[in-house]
């Protein structure tokens, strides 16, 4: 009887004990259940975005605000998207999101061709970020700061509804201003993490600078007008 009893309460124990590792669920990081990436649907939708781009962009009227509206959607919503989590790398230039890595440059480059922006990939991501700022930005929105409050202090100043490049002293990636939100959205070098999106004030990358070069890239009308036509 002794036998059976400690035999109860050892199985007992191993069972109290499987359900104690496992019962905080809080602790779990939810991307442990995410799903493989399907590569195949991922690049056959992106496929699929470009051409609706190509197709709707179109319909608008070079001198019209609403495409303007339409280049912000789609890039911040849905470009941007496709390429999160896709890897960094000094030397990477891919041109396929979430396949092989990118470096902040191309990131930058890459995901305008994809909007339709027609641009010289390769050359214009291996300037200087100023270069990057000043051959894509609306010239008069240009603006180089040594401080980040300074560089806050401009953002407030501006619409709340825009797109920017903004260059770090050896980085380079957009800007996004929506509302009082305002966010990083980049190749990020720091541990090698690849694209991601996130605030403004919070990203290493941004703190660690001691310059800025920032210019608006949607309040360039000779570029949408020449985004509309191509």
């Amino acid at each position: 009887m002794k036998k059976y009893t400690l035999l109860f309460y050892g199985s007992m124990f191993i069972l109290t004990a499987c359900f104690n590792e496992q019962s905080p669920v809080s602790n779990v990081i939810p991307s442990v259940f995410k799903p493989q990436l399907d590569t195949l649907a991922h690049l056959r939708g992106y496929k699929l975005l470009q051409e609706k781009i190509s197709r709707k962009k179109q319909q608008f009227s070079p001198q019209a605000n609403k495409a303007e509206d339409y280049f912000f959607d789609m890039l911040n919503d849905s470009i941007f998207g496709y390429w999160m989590q896709t890897p960094w790398d000094f030397n990477g230039h891919t041109d396929t999101p979430r396949k092989g890595e990118i470096a902040c440059g191309y990131f930058v480059t890459t995901t305008l061709r994809d909007m339709g922006v027609r641009l010289q990939r390769y050359k214009l991501a291996q300037q200087a970020a100023s270069v990057i700022v000043e051959k894509l930005c609306e010239p008069n929105s240009m603006k180089r700061y040594a401080s980040l409050q300074k560089l806050n202090d401009y953002l407030k100043a501006r619409s709340e509804q825009e797109i920017y490049i903004l260059g770090l002293d050896y980085h380079v990636g957009f800007v996004v201003r929506k509302g009082e939100e305002v966010f990083f959205v980049h190749s990020d070098y720091i541990g090698r993490t690849g694209v991601k999106r996130e605030k403004l004030n919070a990203s290493q990358a941004i703190r660690t600078s001691q310059s800025y070069v920032i210019g608006s890239l949607t309040a360039n009308k000779n570029l949408m007008q020449k985004w509309v036509k191509n």
